[in-house]
């Protein structure tokens, strides 16, 4: 009982833990799911100094460039993003997506909102008429083919897990039912262990029953012989007697035992 009691003890407690965390995280989550709720809010916004991202923000997607905040390095964007909007940094950045997944392959808290909203993508440009754009193409689509290409793009950009992985992957941590296993084999293994002491408990004390009815029996001349199935029904019998009727027959045994065997005595 002291196990079972610890068992609910522990789950109670994990339950109650694991709901708190799940409805703080849900309160703390940011408001900014893509860039339609970044351009709703007056949050600033930071790009990459030298980056068409400027240009792209404030002429196609028409933010205020009052609300753009330059930024140089990976070092300024983790500044920039740790101070918050708040405290004279920004809410997000904005930036081609290579860049974004370089920056994030050192960097576990920081992750993607969002899609891509974009297709443009990454080229080489050679002079009209080059044999080099051909090869170029041909040796890229082969990369891609073979799969040589994402193998690349895991070493460098994924140093840290890929941050489309850490995207999906963003829901907090719950507890399930094989969380505890541990708990549920430590608290089995008792129970069994529990079972097995009561088991032997109860043989020794049917056998050192039937030796006392066998003493009395045999102290009056009566002998009765019972089959195996006799006897496994007379154990689990045995088993259903209350604690106090096994010490009653133990007392009765020990009552008739030496009646049974007295002497006569002469006057």
């Amino acid at each position: 009982m002291v196990v079972w009691l610890f068992l609910l003890m522990v789950i109670t407690s994990s339950y109650t833990a694991s709901l708190t965390s799940i409805l703080t995280v849900q309160q703390l989550s940011s408001p900014i799911t893509g860039i339609d709720s970044l351009i709703a809010n007056d949050w600033p916004i930071g790009y990459q100094v030298g980056s068409f991202a400027y240009g792209y923000l404030s002429d196609s997607l028409y933010i205020k460039r009052s609300r753009l905040v330059a930024l140089g390095s990976p070092e300024e964007y983790e500044r920039a993003l740790r101070q918050g909007p708040n405290n004279g940094g920004v809410a997000a950045i904005i930036d081609e997506l290579t860049y974004v997944e370089l920056f994030l392959s050192k960097r576990t808290d920081f992750g993607i909102i969002g899609q891509p909203f974009t297709r443009s993508g990454w080229g080489f440009a050679f002079q009209k008429g080059s044999p080099l754009a051909v090869d170029m193409s041909t040796a890229i689509l082969k990369l891609s083919e073979s799969g040589k290409l994402q193998e690349i793009h895991k070493k460098w950009f994924c140093k840290m897990g890929c941050p489309g992985d850490r995207r999906r992957n963003s829901e907090p941590n719950q507890l399930h039912m094989s969380s505890f296993w541990g708990l549920y084999l430590w608290c089995g293994a008792f129970t069994l262990l529990a079972f097995l002491v009561f088991l032997l408990r109860a043989v020794r004390q049917y056998v050192r029953y039937k030796k006392r009815q066998m003493e009395v029996s045999s102290s009056s001349s009566n002998t009765t012989s019972m089959h195996c199935s006799q006897v496994i029904y007379n154990f689990f019998d045995f088993i259903d007697e209350k604690e106090e009727a096994i010490k009653k027959m133990f007392k009765q045994c020990d009552n008739i035992q030496p009646q049974a065997g007295s002497a006569p005595r002469n006057d």
